[in-house]
């Protein structure tokens, strides 16, 4: 019995570890802190940008009001994929009123994360939770 079950167990870890081809959907951002802000009433956006052309907006979450309380879940376009071990991308918190509030970098050769299901990436201005699966092909 011993022997069935970490048969198993070595199966599932070696499946989750060939995940550098695949697309990671990302679902969801939970933005848990920022820097204060000058306009309370202004709608906060988490946009996601290519880490190779950080002119280029790959997905961008639903918006937030800044007076009401953290965490927020904001959820991210359905069709938003990224791949999240080829490629880097930046994580940017918007304001409607204030503009651009922080930038983070996200690059997968920093991190060895087998499942990623929540991802805390963040600085002094500003800490988001990604949320989200790896996509089936």
């Amino acid at each position: 019995m011993k022997y069935i079950i970490a048969t198993i167990a070595l199966i599932v870890i070696l499946a989750s570890c060939n995940k550098k081809g695949q697309d990671f959907k990302i679902r969801s951002v939970t933005l848990t802190a920022h820097k204060p802000l000058q306009y309370q009433q202004e709608l906060l956006r988490v946009k996601f940008l290519d880490g190779g052309d950080s002119t280029k907006g790959i997905g961008v979450t639903s918006g937030y009001p800044a007076n009401l309380p953290l965490p927020a879940t904001m959820l991210v376009d359905a069709s938003f994929k990224l791949k999240l071990y080829s490629q880097p991308c930046y994580v940017q918190l918007w304001g409607d009123s204030t503009g651009l509030i922080s930038t983070v970098k996200v690059n997968m050769k920093d991190y060895k994360i087998i499942f990623p299901l929540e991802m805390e990436v963040g600085n002094s201005d500003m800490k988001v939770t990604l949320t989200g699966k790896w996509d089936q092909q």
